[in-house]
């Protein structure tokens, strides 16, 4: 029975003031909650004998890495979609940042840092709950993740309530910049202001002459900031047929996939264009999918331009599914994507990308970091807010946001660098100066007052069908 701060039963105070006492227990596990479920048309799961939206706060946030973290350790949550999502690379290479990083705070003496790690696909609305659980459960002084503009906007306002950063590797919408608040909202991507004009010179002039480019886009903040970039960069782009889709997790994407496969129909029933430039996240693979038979025929063939949220395993995963005449067809149909992502710095004299890969294979065996865009973006993610917090002195989220922000300088010499031997060094350094930048694996790290970073470098990506790999090779 349900108690408050003096002991007594809810039941027994409501008696003591004549109110009678209502039994307000509603579930005892999830299947009690079904029926309330199918009449609000949502689901419902069960917590602490509620039905609630959303999964238990029990059962969120499950994960504290490493296992056997100290209880002095300074929290560090992350948001991530392993499930559905391509968050599994990102969450290995922010793990072996914190490994690295924790070997020397060990060294020094200092508390290390433990993550505490939040899967949220299993329904819409985890992400800002498992965001509330290591704020307000955890005491979490930062926060990595979450992948998607379209996250970062359903906890944006719990962020600047809260005042605790967050640091995302791959929110680049443009209208992230127009959030409230300085010094809460970094990210290690750099805006779609920056991507927009790359992707656009990537189609044919003589597309755009011909009037003959169209666009297929994510109807949320991402896809929308996308398509506003690449439409500004060039003023002759009139895209047409132009058609927006709804992507969604766990519980909301039925609906999701229903609005992808109508609006691939209304697609496919247009004459296809020269050029159609698809902007998606989640449902990439789903959208390559449909895609397949869709300006096969034309000639030349339609060219499908991606942007960063279609680099990732699950697209490359499309050509080994199904009979070999699928697979033929996939591979056909792959072999015309070209897309653009942030790209990272190969040609650094230090070698930083470098060590990032051999460091990430001898810890994960076998897993390849660059199928995903950002993984190299996690890591530098994670290095940014351990190196603020190792300089912090007494962490508090603050602090965190005022030694990340001494990180705002791109054009400094003075540089410090991720990396294992070079972590207390870093620390040192960011604890005693501002007007620094941070020489991470994805180049030149450095921050507006706002958290955006300041520039980024690019590249340009191929699928590589024989061998199922992506080739990128760097462009500004």
């Amino acid at each position: 029975m349900t108690k408050n701060l003096l002991g007594l039963s809810l039941c027994a105070v409501a008696l003591l003031g004549s109110a009678g006492c209502k039994d307000l227990t509603e579930c005892a596990v999830d299947a009690d909650c079904q029926d309330r479920a199918s009449a609000l048309g949502q689901a419902l799961f069960c917590s602490e004998n509620m039905c609630v939206v959303g999964s238990p706060r029990g059962s969120l946030c499950a994960e504290v890495y490493p296992a056997n973290s100290s209880s002095d350790a300074t929290v560090v949550g992350v948001l991530v979609n392993t499930v559905t999502g391509s968050d599994l690379l990102r969450l290995q290479a922010a793990k072996l940042a914190i490994d690295e990083m924790n070997m020397g705070l060990s060294a020094a003496g200092k508390p290390p840092i433990a993550l505490h790690v939040c899967e949220t696909s299993a329904t819409g609305a985890d992400m800002l709950k498992s965001y509330q659980v290591l704020v307000n459960d955890r005491n979490a002084m930062a926060v990595l993740g979450p992948s998607g503009s379209g996250n970062v906007s359903l906890i944006s306002a719990e962020v600047i309530h809260a005042g605790v950063p967050i640091m995302s590797w791959s929110a680049s919408s443009r209208t992230i910049s127009d959030l409230p608040g300085t010094g809460l909202f970094f990210r290690t991507a750099p805006s779609d202001l920056l991507q927009g004009p790359v992707l656009a010179k990537q189609i044919a002039p003589a597309a755009i002459s011909a009037n003959s480019v169209g666009m297929f886009v994510v109807d949320d903040s991402y896809g929308t900031g996308m398509r506003q970039a690449v439409l500004g960069a060039n003023s002759m782009i009139a895209p047409k047929p132009s058609l927006t889709y709804k992507e969604g997790v766990g519980t909301d994407e039925a609906a999701a996939v229903k609005s992808l496969s109508d609006s691939l129909t209304s697609l496919k029933a247009q004459a296809a264009p020269q050029v159609l430039v698809t902007i998606s996240n989640l449902f990439s693979d789903k959208v390559l999918t449909g895609l397949v038979t869709y300006g096969i025929s034309t000639t030349p063939p339609t060219q499908i331009l991606m942007s960063d949220g279609a680099k990732s395993s699950k697209v490359l995963d499309l050509l080994s599914q199904g009979t070999a005449a699928e697979q033929t067809a996939m591979k056909t149909n792959l072999a015309r994507v070209v897309g653009t992502a942030p790209g990272v710095d190969k040609a650094n004299a230090n070698g930083i990308y470098n060590g990032f890969l051999a460091s990430f294979g001898a810890r994960w065996p076998g897993v390849d970091p660059r199928t995903s865009a950002f993984s190299a973006y996690a890591y530098d993610a994670a290095y940014a807010v351990g190196i603020a917090i190792c300089s912090a002195g007494e962490v508090t989220p603050t602090r965190v946001s005022e030694f990340l922000l001494h990180l705002n300088n791109f054009q400094s010499a003075d540089k410090v660098q991720v990396g294992q031997s070079s972590f207390l060094n870093a620390c040192n350094r960011v604890a005693a100066s501002a007007g620094l930048a941070l020489q991470g694996a994805t180049g030149v790290v450095s921050f507006t007052a706002h958290g955006d970073r300041e520039q980024g470098l690019y590249e340009r990506w191929t699928i590589d069908t024989t061998n199922k790999t992506f080739l990128s090779t760097n462009v500004n």
